[in-house]
């Protein structure tokens, strides 16, 4: 499994747009190949916003980065401080704590 979090502020959009917009275009997500899931982060306190997304595999997030749908996130002149880190996993220790996110094999 391998991992992006990415986090960004938002600037000349309410938090209430930015949220309509991410529920309009959230099933687009589903279509990336060896995505395994998507969680939307948002911090309404700090204007921090973001997603950490779980992936098969490392080629797969890779992949991910030549879709129209990422270029859109990092084009995005509504978000500012954007910052995308990806990291793999311990694949022994998170099968202990996150056993239904880990294959067992």
């Amino acid at each position: 499994m391998y991992i992006r979090i990415v986090t960004f502020g938002l600037d000349g959009i309410a938090a209430e747009q930015y949220e309509a917009q991410a529920e309009a275009i959230a099933e687009q997500f589903t279509h990336w190949r060896g995505l395994q899931s998507k969680l939307w982060l948002a911090d309404h306190a700090t204007n921090t916003f973001g997603g950490v997304y779980l992936f098969d595999s490392k080629a797969h997030a890779d992949e991910t980065r030549r879709s129209p749908l990422f270029r859109a996130l990092t084009n995005n002149s509504h978000f500012t401080d954007l910052t995308i880190r990806e990291y793999d996993t311990l694949r022994s220790p998170t099968r202990t704590t996150a056993a239904g996110v880990v294959p067992t094999a």
